[in-house]
């Protein structure tokens, strides 16, 4: 009985960065499942301690980590963004700071052009209020599939979405490149101007990088790879694994999703046509 009081205490006293909780305790105590645990893992927003026999222990720290975790997955923010808050010194992901971020305030205009409230826009999107207020605020991140979203229901393409318009002249140079940098990992690069038939982008992807769900639209995608690999489902049946030199051709009316499967970074022409996206 001494014996066991003793481990109590110890274990009541214990510093908070000591892993001393179970996967189970872990998962209660956050409100989630351990599958989703498991998954933050992979996905490197936690780093638990392991026992002498494997298993997996989590700290006072950690614990206090999930909750805030949870909480921001409630907000809607992709993994990528999390890690960005999670960071010592961490900033809003999306914020002005950097050249090429997706504007909050842009997308704020769109709407209000359009006289839509923060429900109706959020509700005709399939968003929640909360996540469309905080990408206007710069608080959140947008991935490729809610940037769909967002300009299917506003009734407008990419183009819109760039911070600036692009110079004058039908010739693009590396340098004039206008670019949107998403915190999910993805960069789009404009490689035309004022083109009517047709949207071509450089897309460049981060390690992990995805599109973080599936989406559609009208008209037709044309993908080359560059470099690197990238995972492409189209419908509900088909999967590619592209590599570089590959091209892939589909109707943007199938649901498609994406994920970069490289160890660096995948560069890729995107073509779509007519400009829906």
């Amino acid at each position: 009985m001494t014996t066991m009081t003793h481990i109590h205490r110890t274990a009541d006293t214990a510093p908070p960065a000591t892993p001393r909780h179970q996967i189970g305790v872990a998962a209660r105590y956050a409100g989630v499942s351990a599958s989703a645990l498991r998954l933050w893992e992979r996905q490197g927003l936690l780093r638990p301690g392991r026992s002498p026999a494997g298993y997996r222990l989590y700290s006072d720290a950690d614990l206090a980590r999930l909750r805030r975790i949870r909480r921001m997955r409630a907000a809607q923010l992709n993994a990528h963004g999390i890690l960005r808050l999670l960071a010592p010194g961490g900033t809003p992901v999306g914020s002005r700071g950097a050249d090429g971020r997706l504007d909050g305030g842009r997308l704020r205009a769109l709407r209000r052009e359009r006289g839509q409230s923060l429900r109706s826009a959020a509700a005709g999107a399939g968003l929640s209020t909360s996540f469309l207020s905080a990408l206007e605020r710069n608080a959140a991140g947008a991935s490729v599939a809610t940037l769909q979203r967002l300009t299917q229901a506003y009734g407008v393409t990419m183009q819109e979405l760039f911070r600036q318009p692009s110079p004058v002249g039908r010739r693009v140079r590396p340098r004039d490149r206008q670019a949107l940098e998403l915190a999910s990992g993805v960069r789009i690069e404009q490689l035309a101007r004022d083109a009517e038939l047709l949207e071509p982008h450089l897309f460049v992807l981060a390690p992990r990088a995805t599109s973080e769900g599936a989406y559609h639209h009208q008209g037709e995608e044309f993908m080359f790879i560059l470099d690197g690999r990238m995972t492409v489902w189209v419908g509900q049946r088909e999967c590619y694994r592209l590599e570089a030199g590959d091209a892939l051709t589909f109707p943007s009316t199938l649901p498609h999703r994406w994920r970069n499967r490289a160890d660096g970074v995948t560069r890729l022409l995107w073509i779509n046509t007519p400009p829906t996206f």
